[in-house]
């Protein structure tokens, strides 16, 4: 709470005036209580009221034209939202992208909420999505190209025009072409939601250097789930009609990829029953108590990337004590009970309970009862238990529970969609270019196995390490919404590169801010924000059926910002005509986006076509499309059959060489889309592919997903596992006494890199101290709020793994000192940081600075139009100790990176980072 509202809450007490939420925001009286007379308000607020706020051009968000009386006793204002015009879209503040309605008033937004509309996120939004008006009408946007004028990194910039922007960007990539070496145009996203504007771009032009943060996120999660599937690289719980939620290591209420859908779903699970009906138990394993954790039925902390092993303990129980489901294991697993016992019978809870810190009781109890709630039960992770090492067996090992107890597809239990956006192929994209064969290292490093074999994850996290290495060569390098200077692993690794023009000729940044690494580039360009642009876009379904929503311009793009569509279509033009002629609507992205939906059912006595039913509506979801329960039942046509083969051995129905279904009790049916048309708890693929074999028969029997690792992979070869197993993360076998696990975690406020620069998030959130044990503190000689330096260790794993990497086993070159917070609320062999803080750039806000010198971003502001001297105010939590630990004070400052001592540390398996298994080393700041 700002200091201004402080005072103001103090003085006014006596004549209970409610707690504001924003700078000009508040509640009525309490019930029962007068409410103050105009005269004695007026009174109270002369008492503490300042001098009037500057304003701009443009009404900032939350900012008061203070003095005056009536500012404070008429709010809300009855007349705000008075006939304002609804327009709905999506936000893009984080994963979700929820359905989300702005109120425009006089050209202005003046507030977004939930769309009610929206099938997935049904009119909720989180934190984020609310100051979605910071984002908006932030004085600290940029909104005019700009072109460095000193060193790279100086932050010496002139501003220039579009076409200036245009001819020099689209010279330099016809340079690109023409030399020969297109895959020297590396395209480099963030979060991306516009994937086919990207992919039209990059096709057309010839590239394959599509990078992205898959390697960051959720690689080795989607590879376990892969790995079982095929089809799908995402579990969607069907929370709201469980029983029994397992979870390890989702933070599914504050930062799940799909937290605000998933979160209503589990909380309606659990306590929106009908008479007699019991709520879903909701049983949490994490590192570190989040309110997840703190919210769950039970909550344990295992040690740092253990959960495998609490995993298969629970399997162990549950087959011994013959409480799996056997008629669904032995129609839909791909080996016999007996052949899985063989591998797991070692994984006793007494052992997990060694290994993890889990009493065994505990973990045979909760067996018993998961197997129990069967087939309303689902278990559920995320990066608690995939962001190590081991992740990918990890999350291997977790999936096997719903096998065995028979929860796979089945209504409550664990369940997928066949698409992870909306049904492309019912609502296709205009026609696009053909996918380029020309080969790019940085895209498909060979060290990785299963990046790319069944979707294109990539491996984001060893970009800047490969260029260093000189392994790659960039001409022109092109972000997009990417901030890898604070949220990428090694952080000066990643500067470095950026500012070494012999590594990358040329960076061109496409940003709403000038943020950490459009400080290191050579030309920024304004994007749009997403309440300015268009989008056809889905996320994961709840609903488990595939639905499409509209994201639209709520208002005209402020300044001379652009979205990428159009931003394309003018390079293009300006390229080759072989690649302007895949932009028939040229910038008419509205025109575009019609042909995009023209396929979409609508009410034709209520509508005139899609874009206007999408318009009043912002989303799709038919109501004939029955939820995606047991895909796997689903019978075989006659068309389907014929011309088809069965196999008497296997039951396998193959057509033209390819798998189409399997016989089940004597019917054909689709079956599981694998090479066994099972589910693979044994995988002959993954091992295979460890060892560089050709996979091309298995991976012609699912018929879906998968294919050989690319020829520039030979001499890269593993010794992958074919079944479910625990793999213990090497260097934390051996923790020195002055060696912790730092685990990383985000708030409910914030995102990875996004956020920060939004006052009204940064408000609640700005710091982020480490949270160390109250055991671990003694041992340390810690008390709450002593500084820290921590060092951290290049992982002993990864390098014993797949030393031709050449990461080595060391200590990273940087050092992070910050204070600690002692609490119980995590595993004592941990130490955890949140990460999104820390920012070196990206607005007064993100670097909690009242005031600073902007000059050199100034000419691609709008300093006189758009002015919001709230902060310059109120922003209580300036750190103004310059650095020394000794004065600084509790909960002030802009918080800290952890990534300066975060090594790169790709899991060779999946090429996810693990961030939560890095080895500190601990010393007080005295």
């Amino acid at each position: 709470m700002s200091t201004s509202r402080r005072n103001f809450l103090r003085l006014s007490a006596a004549l209970a005036a409610a707690s504001a939420t924003s700078a000009c925001a508040g509640s009525p009286s309490p019930a029962g209580r007068a409410p103050a007379s105009k005269d004695e308000s007026l009174r109270v607020w002369q008492r503490g009221k300042g001098e009037p706020y500057a304003v701009g051009d443009l009404h900032m968000p939350g900012v008061c034209t203070l003095p005056g009386p009536d500012k404070k006793v008429r709010f809300p204002d009855p007349d705000k939202y008075r006939d304002t015009t609804k327009v709905h879209g999506m936000c893009q503040l984080c994963s979700t992208v929820c359905g989300i309605t702005g109120h425009v008033k006089d050209g202005r937004i003046v507030k977004v909420e939930g769309n009610p509309l929206d099938p997935n996120s049904r009119g909720r939004l989180c934190a984020r999505g609310q100051a979605a008006l910071n984002h908006q009408y932030h004085p600290e946007r940029l909104l005019y190209p700009l072109k460095r004028v000193g060193p790279r990194g100086s932050g010496q910039w002139q501003r220039i025009t579009w076409e200036q922007a245009y001819d020099e960007l689209a010279q330099r990539l016809k340079a690109v072409r023409e030399s020969g070496k297109p895959e020297e145009f590396a395209f480099h996203q963030g979060r991306n939601r516009s994937p086919d504007a990207v992919n039209r771009f990059l096709n057309a032009f010839g590239t394959n250097t599509a990078l992205n943060h898959r390697g960051l996120c959720s690689a080795s999660r989607r590879a376990a789930a892969l790995t079982y599937l095929f089809e799908s690289d995402w579990d969607l719980g069907d929370y709201e009609n469980s029983k029994y939620i397992l979870n390890f290591g989702s933070n599914m209420f504050e930062a799940h990829q799909g937290h605000v859908a998933g979160a209503q779903r589990i909380q309606r699970g659990r306590f929106d029953k009908g008479p007699g009906e019991s709520g879903a138990k909701l049983v949490t394993f994490d590192v570190r108590m989040s309110n997840t954790a703190g919210n769950s039925d039970e909550f344990y902390m295992p040690a740092p990337g253990t959960d495998g092993a609490v995993a298969l303990a629970m399997a162990h129980t549950i087959v011994s004590e013959k409480l799996y489901d056997a008629q669904f294991f032995g129609d839909w697993a791909n080996c016999s009970i007996e052949d899985l016992w063989q591998q797991i019978e070692a994984y006793t809870p007494e052992w997990a309970e060694q290994v993890s810190t889990i009493p065994a009781a505990t973990i045979r109890r909760i067996a018993r009862e998961f197997a129990a709630a069967a087939p309303a039960a689902t278990t559920m992770c995320n990066r608690g238990s995939s962001a190590h090492v081991n992740g990918y067996t990890n999350d291997r090992a977790i999936i096997l529970l719903d096998v065995l107890v028979g929860s796979v597809g089945k209504k409550g239990g664990f369940c997928w969609m066949w698409t992870g956006s909306y049904d492309g192929k019912r609502f296709p994209t205009p026609a696009m270019p053909p996918t380029p064969k020309t080969p790019s290292l940085l895209a498909d490093p060979p060290e990785f196995v299963l990046s790319n074999v069944w979707n294109k994850m990539k491996v984001g996290e060893i970009v800047y390490h490969y260029l260093a290495q000189d392994r790659a060569h960039i001409q022109v390098y092109m972000t997009y919404n990417l901030d890898s200077p604070l949220t990428w692993p090694e952080t000066g690794t990643t500067r470095n590169v950026l500012l070494d023009e012999s590594k990358i000729g040329f960076h061109v940044c496409i940003n709403p801010f000038l943020n950490e690494t459009a400080s290191f580039a050579d030309m920024v360009l304004p994007w749009a924000t997403f309440m300015e642009r268009w989008d056809v876009d889905a996320r994961g379904a709840y609903n488990l059926k595939p639905y499409l929503s509209m994201r639209r311009p709520m208002v005209p793009a402020l300044g001379e910002a652009k979205d990428v569509r159009e931003i394309f279509a003018e390079l293009s033009k300006r390229i080759a005509p072989d690649m302007a002629e895949w932009y028939p609507t040229g910038t008419d992205v509205e025109a575009y986006m019609a042909e995009n939906v023209a396929k979409v059912p609508f009410d034709a006595a209520r509508y005139d076509s899609p874009m206007q039913f999408l318009a009043a509506e912002g989303a799709f979801e038919d109501p004939e499309e029955k939820p995606y329960y047991e895909p796997y039942l689903k019978p075989l046509s006659a068309k389907d059959l014929e011309g088809s083969e069965t196999d008497a051995a296997t039951g396998i129905v193959t057509k033209d060489g390819k798998g189409i279904g399997i016989v089940h009790r004597g019917k054909p049916v689709v079956g599981f889309k694998t090479p066994s048309r099972k589910l693979e708890v044994k995988s002959d693929f993954v091992p295979m592919l460890g060892r560089n074999e050709d996979v091309s028969k298995l991976a012609a029997l699912a018929n879906s997903k998968g294919k050989n690792r690319g020829s520039h992979h030979k001499g890269h070869e593993y010794d992958l596992p074919a079944w479910p197993t625990f793999m213990q993360i090497v260097e934390h076998q051996d923790l020195g006494s002055d060696e912790l696990v730092m685990t990383s975690f985000k708030w409910n406020v914030h995102n990875h890199g996004r956020t920060a620069n939004l006052k009204w998030l940064a408000e609640i959130v700005h710091s982020n101290p480490a949270w160390i044990h109250p055991d671990t503190a003694a041992r340390f000689g810690l008390v709450d709020g002593d500084f820290v330096r921590l060092k951290g260790k290049r992982s002993k794993h990864v390098d014993q793994m797949a030393p031709k990497l050449g990461l080595g086993a060391g200590e990273v070159d940087g050092e992070l000192v910050l204070p600690v917070v002692v609490t119980r609320a995590v595993h004592p062999r941990a130490i955890a940081i949140s990460n999104s803080l820390g920012h070196t750039a990206y607005t007064s806000v993100a670097q909690a600075k009242r005031s600073r010198d902007v000059s050199g971003e100034a000419a691609g502001y709008d300093g006189a139009g758009m002015r919001d001297a709230d902060w310059e105010r109120n922003m209580w939590w300036q750190d103004d100790s310059g650095g020394d630990p000794k004065k600084w004070v509790k909960n002030t400052g802009n918080g800290w990176a952890q990534n300066s001592v975060l090594p790169i540390c790709p899991d060779p398996i999946s090429g996810q980072q693990a961030f939560n298994s890095t080895v500190v080393r601990l010393t007080k700041v005295t």
